[in-house]
């Protein structure tokens, strides 16, 4: 599917798993290398940035609730081009605001599509930031929940944030070298005055990455804690099961080896008590 949007006298269009024949179109009308034609065609599995003469072609990959997510992009001067496989809330997002954003407004001379790439990076990145904000509220309500005694109901929703936490450590960790990468492509590409959006861009990166490191550091400290206590429990558990046994195993002999009688009976009423009484002054109970 292409949704074709224009802003003064930039044109973007988004295709969301493009048919063979909208793959063909766009080479054509915006002289796309076949090489990246092909490649458009089908999923990453590494992002990258390639420079060519009339445009730059990026490769991004983002964490998303059902797994990484995909887009590719072509940035020419007048043109940018996105591609995926899968609904991207961002790009929606974006395209609600494409036409009438004032922070695009405040370019009032010509613009190019790099200032388009950069506000649309720019909102994946605050949808990203959203996302960690809330597992970072995860985070909270689990840690009330560990020390109100939860700690066993707490494993497996701590086994799904680790989950999404990986997810988000190993999607974002190649950003860092492919936006370095693109600050030396993009400047020689649409010149100096667009250096502080490329670093501004970094800077996003760098503020998720930050975010995903202080979760990961709440997550294991988190983690740590309610394995000590789920320990505790369990070894308590484990030491009142032994005290019982410990009690009731030789009234269970008593009665196996002298069978039903008076005898037998104030015999196992003995052994009871004094087990009892073995137990709490060793402190046992």
């Amino acid at each position: 599917m292409l949704k074709q949007f224009k802003y003064k006298n930039v044109t973007w269009l988004d295709l969301e798993s493009p048919t063979e024949l909208e793959i063909q179109q766009i080479g054509e009308d915006y002289k796309v290398h076949p090489v990246v034609l092909h490649e458009l065609a089908s999923k990453s599995e590494r992002s990258k940035v390639d420079v060519y003469n009339d445009f730059i072609y990026l490769v991004l990959h983002f964490p998303s609730p059902h797994g990484r997510q995909e887009i590719d992009f072509v940035i020419g001067e007048n043109f940018i081009i996105t591609t995926h496989y899968e609904l991207v809330n961002s790009l929606n997002d974006f395209a609600k605001i494409f036409e009438t954003d004032f922070s695009l407004k405040r370019h009032h001379d010509k613009i190019h599509a790099g200032y388009i790439f950069y506000y649309i990076v720019k909102e994946i990145y605050a949808n990203l930031e959203t996302g960690l904000d809330l597992i970072n509220k995860r985070l909270r309500d689990a840690e009330e929940k560990v020390f109100s005694g939860h700690e066993r109901e707490m494993v497996e929703a701590l086994a799904s944030l680790n989950h999404e936490l990986l997810d988000y450590q190993w999607t974002m960790k190649s950003h860092h070298e492919i936006l370095a990468s693109l600050q030396t492509a993009g400047e020689e590409f649409f010149g100096t005055k667009f250096r502080y959006y490329l670093q501004a861009m970094s800077g996003e990166d760098r503020k998720i990455w930050k975010m995903i490191e202080s979760n990961r550091e709440a997550f294991n400290d988190l983690r740590s804690t309610n394995e000590s206590l789920l320990s505790v429990k369990t070894n308590e558990t484990m030491k009142v099961l032994t005290v019982v046994a410990f009690i009731f195993l030789p009234l269970n002999l008593v009665a196996q080896i002298y069978g039903e009688s008076k005898t037998t009976f104030v015999l196992m009423i003995i052994l009871l008590i004094t087990g009892i009484w073995t137990a709490k002054s060793k402190k046992w109970l």
